[in-house]
């Protein structure tokens, strides 16, 4: 008898899986309801069972289903293998009603249909780096965050839900047409703590949840409507402003005395940042970031007396890039430029011109749900209108978009001439139109570029020196761009606030110029200059009744917990687990010794007493 959860071949005589331990069910192939093991007939349709158990649509080893690149991180993870706590955001998702779909297919159908769903959803969840925990029979349990961890794990859990509601909808009219049968889901998620358990070296998994987390993303399942995405509050505030949503109030969870508040997905916000999400609730007064708007300025002056130029805004995470930009493009309301910006994504790294088709919609006004003839025509008379002699490069931006019938010729071109011939298509696009206006062009999370993009960007830089231009991005430490010995290039390194700087923000944060000494202690140690290090912890204070408002001013109500907000934690987790293995182990082990910690004390209790001085100087360099 085959387990239902680890797959493995167990004896006839088996009552526990023999690899895993589960109790082995067996499961009537028509209905799916559990038998005894002494049943002939099924108790629910009088199905005869003598041809023995059915086998489930889910794959016989999770490795199958996950993406080479993601196994790979994951297995040659050894916290990974031995197992770790880590925040995450966990989904489930289930097909309702499957055993009534199933009493109106032929068996065989019915498992090549849940076969097809199951593996739409995986697809889903991997897309955005997820991980597939179990299937479910008709469904599946996915995590986000854990084994290896994502500073926005939530976010793509809701992306992947999302997507998984779309694709399904799809497939279910596909069926709806041929099979005259239709699939409705249910999901559910919920964010928090779990144990990650040893996994095995064909990614076979066990979780543990540290409190409720996976119960109450599986409850959110279950209350869920058919057709909808549930979430809690845990959840929600994570998203809250990357995506449309139903408040639904506190709702009864099983098993928990006191009710959850829950929140009904219904759609994604366009395109939306971290900053353009912060802006909508009001941004904090900039501090100490005079000096490099003076630079982004002057090189402004030098691209629009036509020398252009490259400018790379790196920092760590929370440093401040993005804000730097947001008030760098605000100084340039009553300038006469062009400003155009795309966006690298974490799961977007093997998908081509991702922040250039960005840029591209940007510049043309392409809207999300455009069909393909309002793209054709919103290219054609941004081109025209630009210079009609640029009409020629429409078949390789149409090619871009997706748009199809476009020009033969294209199909029979070889795929490097091809790609070089879009390279020439676009830049000619960016070379009228800076000839117009000059052009402000700004490419974020350069570190999470696609390979492609990276070659276009490489590319253009070569013609950038006569040209009325300026190209901004930013990225973390450790990425090296490929243009840095050009003489027009110029690096700003974000430092972190000083003292006195983290002091000024948070006087501001909060409007008022007596602080308790304890509160700016505290934000002082814990932000250590990092700005939105100082805003997380400051909300969460208040959030918690740490500091409360008095009198106009503030009080210090020092008996409340002070951790670490999840943001913070995910950002950090993220950036540890990017550490090569080793380097990974001794800044753990440095971390449970204390804030500040002995080299030889370290070396006694680490497994590789003789490297732990190597590992300190790469921890160093890496900040």
């Amino acid at each position: 008898m085959k387990c239902s959860r680890c797959q493995h071949e167990n004896s006839p005589q088996a009552k526990f899986c023999e690899e895993c331990a589960t109790p082995l069910a067996r499961i009537c192939q028509n209905c799916g309801t559990q038998l005894s093991a002494a049943a002939k007939f099924c108790p629910e349709c009088a199905r005869p069972v003598a041809a023995g158990p059915v086998t489930e649509a889910a794959p016989a080893s999770l490795k199958a289903y996950t993406p080479k690149h993601l196994a790979d991180k994951i297995l040659t993870s050894r916290s990974a293998l031995e197992g770790e706590r880590k925040q995450v955001t966990v989904l489930f998702c289930d097909i309702v009603d499957s055993s009534r779909l199933a009493e109106r297919l032929d068996p065989e159908v019915m498992h090549e249909v849940m076969d097809r769903a199951l593996r739409l959803m995986a697809e889903a969840v991997h897309r955005y780096e997820g991980t597939v925990n179990q299937f479910l029979g008709d469904g599946l349990m996915a995590l986000f965050g854990a084994p290896v961890s994502l500073e926005d794990h939530a976010f793509r859990a809701v992306q992947a839900a999302l997507a998984i509601r779309e694709t399904l909808s799809g497939y279910s009219e596909q069926l709806k047409r041929e099979r005259s049968v239709e699939l409705q889901l249910r999901l559910g998620l919920n964010t928090g703590l779990v144990v990650v358990g040893r996994i095995g070296d064909d990614l076979r998994m066990d979780y543990t949840a540290v409190g409720d987390t996976t119960h109450l993303a599986a409850r959110m399942q279950a209350l869920a409507e058919p057709g909808t995405i549930l979430v809690t509050e845990a959840t929600h505030r994570l998203v809250e402003g990357y995506v449309r949503s139903d408040r639904l109030g506190p709702v009864s969870v099983k098993g928990r005395s006191e009710p959850v508040t829950a929140y009904r997905v219904t759609g994604r916000r366009r395109g939306r940042t971290r900053l353009e999400v912060s802006a909508e609730r009001g941004l904090t007064h900039l501090v100490g970031r005079q000096r490099e708007l003076g630079v982004l300025q002057d090189c402004l002056a030098r691209a629009k007396a036509g020398r252009g130029q490259v400018v790379a805004i790196v920092g760590e995470p929370g440093v401040g890039k993005s804000r730097l930009l947001y008030e760098f493009k605000k100084s340039l309301e009553r300038e006469r430029v062009t400003w155009l910006e795309g966006h690298c994504v974490a799961y977007g790294q093997t998908t081509p011109y991702l922040p250039v088709l960005d840029i591209l919609r940007a510049n043309f006004q392409i809207e999300d749900g455009d069909n393909p003839l309002q793209i054709r025509e919103k290219l054609h008379q941004g081109l025209r209108q630009l210079d009609p002699a640029l009409e020629t490069i429409l078949p390789f931006l149409g090619e871009l978009f997706g748009l199809p019938g476009e020009h033969e010729s294209l199909k029979y071109l070889d795929p490097k001439d091809k790609r070089k011939k879009t390279f020439e298509a676009v830049r000619a696009l960016t070379v009228a139109g800076s000839q117009r206006r000059p052009h402000v062009v700004v490419v974020e999370d350069l570190h999470w570029i696609d390979k492609t993009s990276e070659d276009y960007y490489a590319f253009l830089i070569e013609s950038l020196a006569g040209m009325p231009f300026l190209l901004v991005t930013t990225h973390r430490p450790g990425y090296a761009v490929r243009w840095g010995d050009k003489t027009f290039y110029t690096q700003l390194a974000l430092n972190l606030l000083t003292e006195d700087e983290a002091e000024a923000m948070l006087t501001t944060l909060l409007e008022s110029r007596e602080l308790p000494p304890e509160l700016v202690r505290l934000v002082r140690d814990r932000a250590e200059g990092n700005p939105l290090f100082v805003e997380e912890i400051t909300a969460a204070l208040l959030e918690r009744g740490v500091i409360v408002r008095q009198n106009g001013g503030f009080r210090w109500a020092g008996t409340a917990t002070t951790e670490v907000p999840a943001t913070i934690q995910d950002i950090i987790r993220a950036r540890i687990d990017r550490l090569e293995e080793p380097v990974k182990r001794t800044v753990q082990a440095a971390a449970v010794i204390g804030r500040e910690f002995g080299l030889r004390l370290l070396a006694r209790i680490s497994e590789m007493a003789q490297e732990v001085q190597g590992y300190l100087d790469t921890l160093k360099h890496l900040e």
